[in-house]
């Protein structure tokens, strides 16, 4: 009797046992096949520019056309536009909770858009051009891994850095006189540029991964000049202020090295 008793108790001891340490060894298991390390990235997508409001008040130079104090008031839309990124990364084996997985990347992307129109204080002008970005970031990122044998894998991040936005945009009014720009939107200043990103990467092998991303970025409060450039004139008219804003969809590689 006693026995049967203590064998009972043992069995169930071992039982116990094993089922407390699977979730242990399920989690070192997923560790096991999560490495630190180096690794590349490559994204290439489309860019979706909001509207741009560029907003000032005119104070043009002497012989520019243009009434000091009046609105200099630019909007403008684009056409839907590409983007292409490059990136370094380093990847960490745990983090401080188990299921998120951080990542860290330096980055370097470029994007650019051509105007589809706009209009100056209201009015009815003929747009052309184009507006560029080329941004320089630091990004974290969490992997959510739950699963050792995981294939799609969703993540998160934020990033922060500088911008250049290189404006190129000009007009004329559409009254049948003009045919060739009158004033235009220039400048390429430096802001601070941020960014947040969600996505999900495909493990394809133990070393390369294909991913989509979608992301929202801020280039923000630069200073434009317009400028009345008739006939191959350059004249100051007013500062201009604008944020550059955008939301990308992307598909990329990284592979680690």
């Amino acid at each position: 009797m006693h026995k049967n008793i203590l064998t009972s108790i043992g069995i169930a001891s071992i039982v116990t046992s094993f089922a407390l340490a699977a979730p242990a060894q399920a989690q070192a298991q997923a560790e096991d096949e999560r490495k630190d390390g180096f690794y590349l990235s490559a994204t290439a997508g489309a860019d979706f520019l909001n509207d741009s409001d560029f907003v000032g008040t005119q104070n043009p130079d002497v012989g520019v056309p243009g009434t000091a104090g009046a609105p200099a008031n630019v909007n403008v839309g684009y056409d839907t536009g590409f983007a292409i990124r490059g990136a370094v990364g380093y990847r960490l084996k745990k983090g401080l909770v188990s299921f998120l997985k951080p990542r860290f990347e330096l980055e370097v992307g470029y994007s650019e858009a051509d105007v589809s129109g706009g209009n100056f204080n209201g009015g009815n002008q003929n747009f052309s051009g184009d507006l560029s970005k080329l941004t320089v970031t630091a990004a974290a990122y969490n992997d959510i891994v739950w699963s050792p044998n995981q294939k799609i894998i969703p993540y998160f991040g934020s990033g922060i850095g500088i911008g250049v936005v290189d404006a190129n945009i000009n007009y004329f009014p559409n009254n049948g006189v003009a045919t060739a720009p009158t004033f235009g939107v220039q400048g390429n200043p430096t802001g601070l540029v941020t960014f947040n990103a969600i996505g999900a990467t495909v493990k394809a092998s133990e070393a390369f991964d294909i991913f989509a991303e979608g992301r929202y970025t801020n280039v923000r409060r630069r200073n434009f000049d317009r400028r009345f450039i008739a006939g191959g004139a350059d004249g100051f008219n007013a500062r201009l202020r604008d944020d550059t804003e955008s939301f990308g969809v992307g598909i990329g590689v990284r592979a680690e090295f």
